[in-house]
């Protein structure tokens, strides 16, 4: 059967989503968490989508999946041969030394085998098989550990944290690499001396190795064809396996990608936005410009709402892009502007609503009618374009706890490895203006999975090293897949498994799980840069809507100029002087003399 195809999105190509997919090569542990996070949860959405399309990230994943369980049946295969000469050998030798006629039963050669035969093992207290299984074990163990070492320092853990997984990974590498040798030297040592009579115990690990091979080619063969620098963006990427069920995950999360919509859990609302920035807001009273102020007619173009106000605060943020896109190479040409609509958890992403106030959403009031998706949202589920337009134009003004509605500005820096992101939120009810501003800032993907390239260009590599490293790695590579075999088969299982799980919201953002906090200095000018320049121009916005309706900005002013660094705005001011800061000072004389002017700044901001 043909596979599932996937449908384009904006972010398919992207160098982030490029890079998540090299990783789930690289990292079994990344590629185990998406395909439990995306198929074994499948009563969970998707997060909103931050430069990355999760879709070929699962292609990858399953792909990797099925090719580990192929590995691990075949190395299953090698293991059974393996213990079943053993075993064979072991009968053999207590048929002979009974002699013939004697019945030897199958308890007799276990207790033999448990025990040893000195004329197989060449005098080891347990069998060949048993041997090189406890060193294949230490050998994986040793790996794992040395792993967690360095995807810790690579996804910016703290550094006890990494050298602690280094210190124990080397002594465990050092102690499974002096096993490994051991077995080598007793079975070679045995076989010239003669006692030991068998080749299987070389065979064998050989066999290992050559699945190993297998494998490792399979690996490098699709970061070259699919993954690489030069062949992604035009490259036709793997689909999804064939079956009712990756159909519907695939309509699952291309819906809930492609919708400005997404459900949240009080705790961590804002998933895979990043590290939090200072937010910023503030409340002012709305107070009408006089009918004559400064020889200027008072104008009134309609009453100031939450949406006129986002009406005239994405203009700006739209004519910034066209400003950088004439100047060069500025990223901010890139700036994504849009309205995303927050909903509480409580409903499922495949439930049909017929009205607002069930499953924990607020009522959204009377039918908005048709245009507004009031009477084409019967019978729809919470993620198809007609909730989402009805949510998006119900909730914008009404100002709720529950349902929010933000205007979201991203920029995806660096090639998608650094993303910033400004939520704003404008509501006006009783005579108050309330802005809300919460920047964030996600950090680049892990440097082990950047690593691609530089690995990629070393391929093709010469076979006697590709047999050497198979050969090492043979060992970890069988108990990696076959552990991922089974995680693979745990997640399919639960996800066609029958039941009605409870409704979820997004846990985890697969591109913040694998991003790191660390940003260079470069990367953190910029982004201070992209976040000072947005808000400035959301001021803007919000100085033109107050102009723009016949209020007074003066107020406005104020607060902008105390939340700009400790500076502060003074309108009017006689005989007075003011100090700001923790070690501020002012004074003031009545004499006649100049007043005093403010002070500068010389402790922290007022805000």
């Amino acid at each position: 059967m043909p596979d599932v195809s996937l449908p384009d999105h904006r972010y398919s190509r992207t160098e982030a989503t490029r890079l998540l997919c090299a990783g789930v090569h690289q990292d079994p542990g990344f590629r185990r968490r998406v395909v439990d996070e995306l198929v074994g949860h499948r009563e969970r959405p998707v997060a909103l989508p931050n430069g990355v399309d999760v879709l070929p990230v699962l292609a990858h994943a399953l792909l990797v999946s099925r090719q580990e369980t192929r590995t691990a049946l075949l190395m299953l295969a090698v293991w059974a041969a393996f213990a079943l000469s053993d075993v064979i050998m072991f009968w053999d030798s207590l048929s002979d030394r009974w002699g013939d006629g004697a019945d030897v039963g199958f308890g007799d050669v276990l207790t033999a085998f448990f025990q040893g035969d000195d004329r197989l093992t060449g005098g080891l207290p347990l069998p060949w098989f048993l041997f090189y299984a406890l060193t294949a074990l230490g050998l994986w163990l040793a790996h794992t550990v040395s792993g967690k070492g360095a995807t810790a320092r690579a996804a910016g853990r703290p550094d006890p944290v990494a050298k602690a997984a280094d210190g124990a990974g080397s002594l465990l590498t050092l102690l499974a690499a002096g096993f490994a040798l051991f077995y080598w030297y007793w079975y070679l040592s045995r076989l010239l001396d003669g006692a030991a009579q068998t080749p299987y115990p070389a065979l064998f690990p050989l066999a290992l190795a050559v699945v190993a091979w297998s494998h490792q080619s399979a690996q490098r063969a699709a970061l070259c064809r699919w993954l690489s620098r030069w062949t992604f963006a035009a490259a036709r990427q793997p689909g999804l396996p064939a079956g009712t069920l990756f159909e519907g995950v695939r309509d699952d999360i291309r819906r809930e990608q492609e919708a400005f919509l997404t459900l949240y859990d009080d705790d961590s609302p804002f998933v895979g936005l990043g590290v939090r920035g200072t937010p910023w807001s503030f409340a002012m009273e709305l107070r009408e410009r006089p009918a004559a102020d400064g020889g200027l007619p008072r104008q009134r173009t309609g009453p100031l709402t939450a949406r006129t106000a986002l009406d005239l605060i994405e203009p700006q943020l739209t004519g910034l892009r066209e400003s950088a896109a004439r100047t060069g190479k500025d990223r901010l040409r890139d700036v994504e502007v849009d309205r995303v609509v927050y909903l509480p958890g409580g409903v499922g992403r495949a439930e049909e609503l017929a009205t607002g106030g069930v499953c924990g959403l607020p009522d959204p009031g009377p039918d908005p009618g048709p245009g507004t998706g009031g009477s084409d949202r019967r019978g729809l589920r919470v993620y198809d374009p007609g909730q989402v337009a009805a949510h998006l134009g119900e909730a914008v003004d009404e100002g709720g706890e529950g349902r929010r509605v933000f205007l979201r500005i991203r920029v995806g820096a660096w090639r998608e490895q650094v993303v910033v992101t400004v939520l704003v939120r404008v509501h006006t009810q009783g005579r108050m203006l309330v802005l809300e501003v919460e920047p964030y800032v996600l950090g680049p993907v892990r440097k082990d999975f950047r690593a691609v390239d530089a690995f990629v260009e070393r391929l093709p590599e010469a076979w006697p090293r590709a047999a050497l490293r198979a050969l090492r790695h043979a060992p970890t590579i069988g108990v990696d897949a076959a552990v991922g075999a089974l995680g693979t088969l745990r997640g399919t299982r639960s996800a066609r498994s029958g039941g009605e799980p409870l409704p979820d919201v997004p846990r985890v953002s697969l591109r913040a799980l694998a991003s790191t906090k660390r940003l260079s200095v470069f990367q953190e000018m910029d982004a201070t840069r992209y976040v000072k320049t947005i808000q400035e121009r959301i001021v803007n916005g919000v100085r033109e809507a107050l102009k723009a309706h016949g209020y007074r900005t003066e107020e406005f002013e104020q607060h902008v100029y105390q939340l700009s660094g400790g500076s502060v705005f003074v309108g009017a001011m006689s005989g007075g002087a003011i100090a700001t800061g923790g070690h501020g000072s002012a004074t003031h004389t009545d004499n006649g003399a100049a007043p005093t002017g403010p002070a500068r700044n010389q402790g922290e901001p007022t805000a």
